[in-house]
């Protein structure tokens, strides 16, 4: 299946859900009708559904967000793009990570590597960076009590 698709279709399945006030979006990286889990489809679904909370959050408007005092100030021909206030608001939480908006002679010369390959290629920094919150010696103690009964009442172990 093709990124374009695979992304259409994860947008299908969460979009009517989130619209209709769901707060969980089920079967994020799941393939072949949910028998199998790719971490990259994983990780391009997550990019789908950031995207969808964002717009779904809603946007604020208001004098400052619609740059009102600095429209006035600066008028219709002058110079935007450099004045800070378009550098402390044009921080888009929407960004992207994965999908690419390069031109496209620069995705070539990155190597044109598809939105499913950066996915999985980020996949695997995040799994061999991990490293989990250990958990409390009191809980690691309930655990192995437990461990210890079911071995017991099963008649298995030590």
């Amino acid at each position: 299946m093709c990124d374009a698709q695979a992304g259409f279709e994860a947008l299908l399945t969460a979009l009517p859900a989130a619209l209709a006030g769901a707060n969980l979006i089920y079967g994020s990286g799941m393939v072949d009708s949910g028998m199998a889990l790719d971490y990259g489809k994983l990780l391009m679904d997550d990019e789908i559904n950031r995207a969808i909370y964002h717009v779904l959050k809603g946007f604020e408007v208001n004098e400052e967000t619609l740059s009102v005092k600095l429209i006035e100030a600066v008028g219709h021909s002058g110079n935007y793009l450099t004045h800070p206030s378009t550098f402390q608001h044009c921080k888009d939480p929407m960004a992207p990570k994965l999908m690419n908006r390069e031109t496209y002679e620069r995705w070539r010369a990155g190597g044109e590597t598809s939105l499913h390959q950066r996915a999985l290629a980020k996949a695997r920094e995040v799994a061999a960076a991990h490293e989990p919150t250990p958990i409390s010696p009191h809980a690691q103690k309930e655990i192995d009590e437990i461990i210890r009964e079911t071995e017991k009442e099963l008649g298995v172990g030590n």
